[in-house]
């Protein structure tokens, strides 16, 4: 039996005029290992708010098996709460929660002869309920997903919003659940969380359905593919490679089916055109005829109506849509960018701590211009403070930094730029580089066309935000690039886009990034602070 089925779910906001999604259908079975995939703003977290419960679709109906448990956070939910991280991820389990505070609050009365017996009553029901064994489990989540010790005995409140999110996914781990709903889990972890959170999605028993922009990821946990696109869902069943190629496959077919369906209008139209010209013909009587004007007339009458008839069947045959096709990517040759050769930085010795927390010591390396440096790590050792000390925004405590003094530096902040909102993205980057045209082919190579060109910035997502920082560097001029974090928030088409835009840049490139496939696409030097 099923765990739930969707049938001709449809979902509009008010504020919009299009739908977000039309007409879907599809069913979850037990064990499904299902991902969710889709440009950014086709749905995906609307759907799954909807399978959660929290929406109500404007058609259609989702029927769940009866007593089904659903485990969902959503997007960006945070906790601000004064538990420890160690115990908030408890919360997951209500029961357990309940006994767990009941013990904490007892722990003071353990001089009472009648607290003391009640403690230890609750000791054994927390117990037989699993609690140890449960405490034991959320212990090894926690770690998997990179919290240190001292960080999970911090208050929830008191940790960075990285780390929230990566607690509440803890939570929805380990949440009792038949259907697990993750909603993007891999934008706040590092390459070895990713890694383990792969193995532990391989063991558990509940289905799920996960979103993710992480295609390493989705080729390693997905079985089945539900891809929402333009308004529409599409099912795969297979895994993100077979996704891939049937999609493939299904858009060239659609392109050829339209492109026959085009012949035969053509074909059909000549024809008609032919037997209205020979009609006109016949209906004219040979020379030295007399009295044969109807006959003629009729005949002409047979030969028009044949043509008509060859009109009316296209009209009323099945109409193949006009398949969406994007425009490739122009090949760049970035004029604005100078070429240089030789050690464009050079880094020795270099040490940086923050009190007792020692980042990097004694690194030393060149980067030749023209190269693309992958830095590579965990969260919290020190990538992004690696970069801004490149840069001179910080210092460090011991080694040195030379840049050449030909080349130009340009920084994507983990968070993109402070842009301004009321602007378009064609006049923001008009800011930095004055040829209008090239200006368009930039934006055009991140997916920003036509009007999403022209919108202000501020009605944008965070992804297109992304973008618009990234082709203002790009056409800056400058021709050493350090972008910190680039792909968050950017969905998988975006990254393509971006892969194949940075691939082109002449210049030098240091990046840091979690993305296992971008890195394996850009990257042809990588230092790597985890083996260190």
């Amino acid at each position: 039996m099923s765990l739930l089925s969707a049938s001709n779910l449809a979902f509009r906001y008010p504020s919009q005029a299009d739908p977000v999604f039309q007409e879907i259908s599809f069913v979850v079975n037990p064990g499904d290992r299902i991902a969710l995939v889709g440009p950014n703003g086709s749905g995906k977290t609307t759907l799954l708010r909807i399978l959660a419960g929290e929406f109500d679709p404007h058609a259609g109906a989702v029927v769940r098996r009866q007593q089904l448990r659903v485990s969902y956070v959503p997007q960006g939910s945070h906790s601000f709460v004064e538990e420890r991280v160690e115990d908030y991820v408890l919360t997951a389990n209500p029961v357990l929660w309940k006994l767990h505070r009941e013990i904490r609050a007892l722990e003071s009365r353990l001089q009472d002869v009648e607290g003391a017996s009640h403690y230890a009553d609750l000791l054994n029901a927390f117990e037989e309920q699993g609690g140890f064994r449960f405490h034991a489990e959320a212990k090894k989540v926690l770690e998997g997903l990179g919290f240190s010790p001292q960080e999970r005995a911090l208050p929830m409140a008191h940790n960075s919003s990285g780390q929230r999110a990566r607690a509440e996914l803890a939570r929805l781990l380990l949440a009792p659940a038949d259907l697990l709903l993750i909603d993007e889990p891999t934008d706040r972890l590092d390459i070895a969380a990713r890694e383990w959170l792969e193995e532990y999605l391989a063991r558990v028993h509940a289905a799920y359905l996960v979103v993710s922009h992480d295609r390493v990821f989705l080729s390693r946990v997905a079985s089945r593919i539900f891809e929402l696109r333009r308004h529409a869902l599409a099912v795969y069943n297979g895994n993100f490679e077979f996704y891939l190629e049937q999609r493939a496959i299904r858009e060239k077919q659609a392109r050829d089916d339209y492109a026959a369906q085009q012949r035969r209008v053509v074909a059909a139209n000549q024809a008609s055109d032919r037997r209205m010209v020979l009609s006109r013909r016949v209906a004219k009587a040979p020379r030295g005829v007399r009295n044969g004007s109807d006959f003629y007339a009729r005949k002409a009458a047979k030969v028009a109506r044949t043509a008509r008839i060859l009109r009316e069947r296209v009209a009323r045959g099945t109409v193949a849509d006009k398949p969406w096709k994007d425009e490739p990517l122009p090949l760049l040759e970035f004029p604005n960018v100078n070429r240089s050769s030789g050690v464009v930085l050079r880094v020795e010795r270099l040490s940086k701590a923050y009190g007792n927390k020692r980042l990097f010591h004694n690194l030393s390396f060149d980067v030749q211009a023209g190269t693309h440096w992958a830095i590579l790590g965990p969260n919290g050792c020190g990538k992004s403070t690696l970069l801004r000390v490149l840069l001179g925004y910080e210092n460090a405590d011991h080694g040195t930094v030379v840049r050449s003094a030909r080349v130009r530096p340009g920084y994507y902040a983990q968070e993109g730029d402070n842009l301004e909102a009321h602007l378009s993205p064609v006049e923001l980057c008009l800011q930095v580089h004055a040829n209008e045209t090239w200006v368009r082919t930039i934006l055009g190579c991140l997916r920003l066309r036509g009007e999403d060109a022209e919108r202000p910035v501020q009605s944008m997502s965070a992804g297109e935000r992304s973008k618009v920082a990234l082709a203002r560097l790009l056409l800056s001029g400058a021709d050493l690039l350090l972008l910190d974090e680039l792909t968050n928030h950017l969905d998988i088409e975006a990254r393509e886009a971006v892969e194949q835009t940075l691939r082109s840049f002449p210049g030098t490139i240091l990046f840091v990034s979690h993305d296992r496939y971008f890195i394996k696409m850009l990257a042809d030097e990588v230092l790597d602070f985890s083996a260190r």
